[in-house]
């Protein structure tokens, strides 16, 4: 099976490379497609497209470009969805996940409890965020950020505007959340395929980081979560209308869990380190199984 991986990393990206090893240990070829080296094109209403001079059809596409997704990728993703060449994941769940704040929506309407958040669009509106979220510090984000880039913790009203200032005129929107200290919460990434959580591991921040992320050179250990926690990460995947996922929770000091974000590309570095388990492979074994099945039907 040729197995296409719409990414504008190259091979020697780990996720990449692992994909590629886990193929080709399963029988399969792996081909990068970089959705900015690629044409797409409607002629004589028949959908077509050309990967760097040479038409290569994908068996299926994994979606993997991460927080570099604009409208170009999504319209490359629609091309292939129209081709009819299996997408894992799907428009509908890369759509929801690269937003941060309409990935929050999703989920609150699936009632999974996420952090209190404001979605600022102007500086006028800090006062009443401050005033919901229980005043300083707060977290801004900005929508599209992954690995813990486009974090900032505010302090007071200089930094935050400060932060608004930069990034409000991109006229995406910025999130504002409720700040949890480090001490006493347990931060987990749990990566998910299909309905089951493949690796689960809990993160810690550098001594002066609020954030956990391993990007943000956070630590990791090997995390065993309950089954409601479990659960919880499956049923924010399903949400979202992912097939892979990576789900970020937090858990309260009073044992409170909340869904922080949903990756739809997430890496699997540490994760695979921590566990000892092969993730790459389970994705490409997933992946395939799903495709047969698509095709039997």
């Amino acid at each position: 099976m040729n197995i296409g991986v719409l990414t504008v990393k190259d091979r020697d990206f780990h996720p990449n490379m692992r994909l590629h090893q886990a193929a080709s240990g399963l029988g399969h070829s792996l081909s990068l497609i970089n959705p900015y080296r690629m044409m797409s094109g409607i002629c004589d209403n028949c959908f077509e497209f050309d990967i760097d001079g040479a038409k290569r059809v994908p068996d299926l596409v994994l979606p993997r470009q991460g927080s570099p997704m604009g409208d170009y990728g999504l319209a490359i993703i629609r091309q292939f969805e129209h081709l009819g060449i299996p997408l894992v994941n799907g428009l509908k769940g890369v759509t929801i996940a690269r937003n941060q704040y309409i990935t929050l929506q999703t989920l609150a309407t699936a009632g999974l409890r996420v952090p209190n958040t404001i979605f600022l669009t102007g500086k006028s509106q800090l006062s009443q965020a401050l005033d919901r979220l229980g005043g300083f510090p707060i977290i801004l984000k900005l929508v599209n950020g992954m690995g813990g880039d486009g974090v900032v913790k505010a302090r007071n009203h200089d930094e935050a505007e400060t932060f608004l200032d930069s990034h409000l005129p991109q006229k995406q929107g910025v999130v504002a959340q409720q700040f949890f200290r480090p001490q006493g919460r347990c931060d987990i990434r749990l990566f998910v395929i299909g309905r089951e959580v493949a690796g689960a591991m809990a993160l810690t921040p550098k001594d002066d980081d609020f954030r956990a992320n391993i990007h943000q050179h956070g630590s990791a250990r090997h995390f065993v979560p309950e089954p409601a926690v479990e659960k919880m990460a499956v049923l924010a995947a399903k949400a979202c209308h992912l097939d892979i996922a990576g789900v970020d929770l937090i858990i309260e000091k009073n044992g409170t869990p909340r869904v922080l974000e949903v990756n739809y590309s997430p890496g699997f570095k540490g994760i695979e380190a921590v566990t000892g388990s092969d993730i790459a492979t389970r994705v490409i074994h997933y992946a395939t199984t799903l495709k047969r099945a698509i095709k039997k039907s």
